[in-house]
């Protein structure tokens, strides 16, 4: 039932709801090719069904139940950073963000993660919910940023990570009043990076009729280290960042067009649309293996299922499937590693590859470790 416009919320909520419908009726979908019917039917991917398959042994990984929505592989120390407590941004305020980590070994006699300490006195973790997460190393020193997906402190933030200790030190916020949903961060240098902003809309009822008409009004920032600046406008749903190995191409999912786009990173940070790949399923993280530029990705491969899982952040009984494709950077062909219906990890968000360790990342869940035992065909 709608509520009457009474006041301007409940206009603006009746107006977007009408919205939704008229676009239902309409037809307008893929340039009126297709019924509305058949388009709302592929959007929430209605047609699709999972089937459970692993490259190898999988186990959880113990220390996180509160989701690791995102992962950041520090090479050069061996360690993942996980980014929990993403529930807390979907009004499940029993759970609190935070931030862990978890040593990677050639041969791991434990999976367990640890809670990494977080210091500073401007700080209010309170209000942080952690989602993507970028690095930087140089000189033995840490940099790890960190999208804050609060509805009431829309920021990245920066800290410096001493691994001796296993603390991070918070050094600064980066805040825009553009920032409204901002999704993934990747870093391009020191205290420069792009961020996706996912639409235009909060979340909310109205950001879920913006999705729902597929309208491209999400965007891609630029933090140059002073101040923040529009790089991309009319984006569909940007949502997964990251970057190769040399720093010279920029990867960005789209999680309705259910694609990556490929752009070249200029010297003057501009960027140069190259190519697009498609996924024919939702894109949610991506990783860069550094040694053959392969590209992994976590993906929703049935989006009605994840919206249904961000309405009920604290019901373990609504489960979500889980993917993810891995496409070899130098014949191109993808291939699909893992997938699973939601019953062991529920919502794959996050992926992480190193020397045959793979890492998935949940919403809301768990963290899932997997042995990949024929990497060349995977």
């Amino acid at each position: 039932m709608l509520r009457p416009p009474n006041s301007l919320s409940g206009m603006l909520h009746r107006l977007a709801v009408e919205g939704v419908l008229r676009f239902l009726v309409s037809g307008q979908c893929y340039g009126g090719n297709i019924s509305s019917a058949t388009c709302f039917r592929l959007m929430l991917d209605l047609n699709k069904r999972v089937y459970n398959h692993t490259p190898g042994p999988c186990r959880i990984v113990t220390g996180i139940t509160d989701g690791a929505a995102g992962l950041e592989l520090v090479r050069e120390v061996g360690i993942v950073i996980i980014s929990t407590g993403l529930a807390n941004a979907y009004g499940n305020e029993t759970v609190r963000g935070g931030l862990a980590m978890i040593q990677l070994e050639k041969e791991m006699a434990k999976h367990e993660t640890k809670p990494v300490k977080i210091e500073g006195e401007k700080f209010d973790q309170n209000k942080f919910a952690p989602l993507g997460i970028s690095s930087y190393y140089s000189k033995g020193r840490i940099l790890v940023y960190v999208v804050n997906s609060h509805p009431e402190r829309q920021c990245v933030e920066i800290f410096t990570y001493h691994k001796d200790k296993n603390v991070l030190f918070h050094r600064k916020s980066v805040c825009d009043a553009r920032f409204t949903s901002i999704y993934d961060v990747v870093v391009v240098s020191a205290d420069r990076f792009f961020i996706s902003n996912l639409a235009y809309m909060s979340r909310g009822k109205l950001q879920t009729a913006e999705l729902v008409m597929q309208s491209s009004f999400g965007a891609l920032y630029f933090f140059d280290g002073r101040t923040v600046s529009l790089h991309e406008s009319r984006l569909s749903t940007p949502s997964a960042l990251a970057i190769d190995r040399k720093r010279k191409l920029i990867f960005v999912g789209s999680l309705l067009n259910e694609n990556v786009r490929v752009y070249a990173l200029e010297k003057d940070y501009s960027l140069t649309f190259r190519t697009q790949i498609s996924l024919l399923s939702s894109p949610a993280g991506i990783h860069i293996e550094e040694e053959n530029g392969d590209i992994w990705i976590a993906l929703h491969p049935v989006l009605h299922q994840a919206y249904l899982v961000t309405l009920y952040p604290n019901d373990e009984k609504v489960r979500s499937s889980s993917q993810v494709l891995r496409e070899d950077g130098v014949s191109w062909v993808i291939t699909e590693p893992y997938a699973n219906d939601g019953a062991t990890i529920s919502a794959s968000n996050a992926v992480v590859y190193d020397k045959d360790h793979l890492l998935i990342g949940s919403m809301f869940g768990r963290l899932l470790h997997c042995d990949v035992l024929n990497p060349s065909i995977t």
